[in-house]
């Protein structure tokens, strides 16, 4: 997400849910709240859309604290390390190498008057969404998506962690692994610890007697799906070594998210006709995944030549370096292939002979880029435990529907497979329908609110 649009006081703010309360059940929400804003006259908190529209006219860092309370967190991640064939780096007993790399990221709680009598809280782990520009995150109170974290805090009454992705924040010294399972898991979950910790270290929390119900969520739109996604395949996997350090999953809502990458993004990468919105999308993984595996993905031969020669407005390469939102990295594009920023067909941001060798039939099966992008598949191979959310446009121009109705079907076949029922697991609330033309970022607007409901009401999968 790289801003939020009119479309905040349209669709997306156009929920108007009753105001739950910490302590109500969940069938009795709370009436409407009412508090004295500065300089706003009586403000009442009666929907989450209402609760958005307050926090956008304040400025980040001076929130008050009777407003928000917010605590910066620092905490160590593993970042996987491999060889320079693209292969994991292992130990002697079998292990992944992983270095230990500085993170950063913000969690939010609800002031004391939002929660009166129980301050027992459920952790919400938000991973955010796709960004390119390094400090566009919540510790730094950049861009916008944090927000929508901060919204389901004081909304809800939640703690709400938003752990800076990899490769941003306090780690901006290193690219963002895109859309890379392991490397987005281990940052996600190496910071709950470091969440749950602030309950008994922040002042503020300590005073007012809050505590970590025991609770725990992972939520995320586009790549923050595929993040939450990933995160909940390495939970569900290690499940006894997570619970060791008290980490245990209630449920998650991934939302819209590149789960299924060799089999339909790749075709669509590959498709001449498909035009994209956002096509940073494309160099942007292709640049993190050069990052991780080395030369087995040299974007200097991936790469379409002319998005590589320098000219006075730069080139690809210092396009997606990090200083540039995702919008503005599109719009060069476009002009480079003399076309609209919104029209770019993937295909012709690569180079045909590198497509011909890596992602095109039939050398695809065979490739180097298919072994990379079948590692980082979400969609099937291992089995939910716990419930998950899916929610997404159908008419979603980024990130095509069937890549969720897909993997909802992987998932549902190995659920049944191994005795669950698919129906209590897995839950699909589309985002309208065909006739609503609502796009991928626009969907985000819908999307979280509903996660968050969802998780409030007690994860209904009927």
């Amino acid at each position: 997400m790289h801003a939020l649009p009119s479309l905040l006081r349209a669709v997306g703010l156009a929920l108007a849910l009753a105001l739950p309360g910490a302590g109500s059940p969940p069938d009795r929400p709370l009436p409407p709240q009412t508090f004295l804003a500065p300089g706003t006259g009586p403000f009442a908190l009666q929907s989450f859309a209402a609760c958005l529209e307050y926090l956008e006219r304040l400025a980040g860092p001076n929130i008050p604290e009777w407003v928000l309370h917010s605590s910066l967190i620092r905490y160590s991640a593993r970042s996987p390390r491999y060889d320079p064939q693209g292969r994991p780096l292992l130990d002697k007993a079998g292990r992944q190498i992983c270095e230990q790399v500085a993170q950063t990221g913000r969690v939010f709680f609800p002031p004391t008057w939002r929660v009166p009598f129980q301050r027992d809280l459920p952790l919400v782990v938000y991973a955010h969404a796709t960004t390119m520009k390094k400090h566009a995150v919540a510790s730094e109170f950049g861009g916008h998506e944090w927000l929508l974290g901060a919204a389901a805090a004081l909304y809800y009454g939640f703690a709400v962690a938003m752990p800076d992705q990899p490769g941003m924040g306090g780690d901006a010294g290193h690219y963002h692994p895109f859309c890379h399972a392991k490397s987005l898991a281990y940052a996600t979950l190496d910071g709950i610890p470091a969440a749950a910790d602030l309950f008994a270290q922040d002042p503020y929390l300590v005073s007012g007697g809050y505590n970590w119900n025991g609770k725990l969520y992972l939520v995320g739109y586009s790549e923050g799906a595929y993040t939450a996604l990933a995160s909940v395949k390495e939970l569900e996997g290690h499940a006894a070594e997570y619970a060791a350090k008290g980490i245990a999953l209630t449920g998650s809502a991934c939302m819209a998210g590149p789960f299924d990458l060799s089999g339909l993004t790749r075709a669509d990468i590959i498709n001449p006709l498909r035009e994209y919105a956002h096509s940073f999308y494309l160099p942007y993984i292709v640049r993190a995944y050069h990052e991780i595996y080395g030369q087995v993905l040299d974007p200097r031969e991936a790469f379409a030549p002319v998005l590589l020669e320098t000219r006075e407005d730069g080139d690809l390469i210092q396009w997606t370096d990090g200083t540039l939102d995702g919008l503005e990295v599109g719009d060069r594009i476009g002009r480079r292939l003399g076309v609209a920023g919104n029209r770019v067909i993937f295909r012709s941001i690569l180079n045909p002979l590198w497509l011909a060798r890596e992602l095109d039939d039939p050398a695809y099966e065979t490739s180097a880029v298919h072994r990379i992008l079948v590692e980082n598949d979400l969609h099937r191979g291992w089995t939910p435990t716990r419930p998950i959310l899916f929610s997404q446009s159908p008419v979603d121009q980024d990130l095509p529907f069937q890549n969720t109705l897909a993997t909802i079907g992987y998932l549902g076949a190995e659920i049944y497979k191994n005795g669950g029922d698919p129906a209590k697991l897995l839950v699909s609330i589309p985002i309208g329908d065909c006739r609503d033309g609502i796009t991928h970022i626009e969907g985000a607007l819908v999307a979280m609110p509903t996660a968050f409901n969802w998780i409030y009401y007690g994860m209904p999968t009927e």
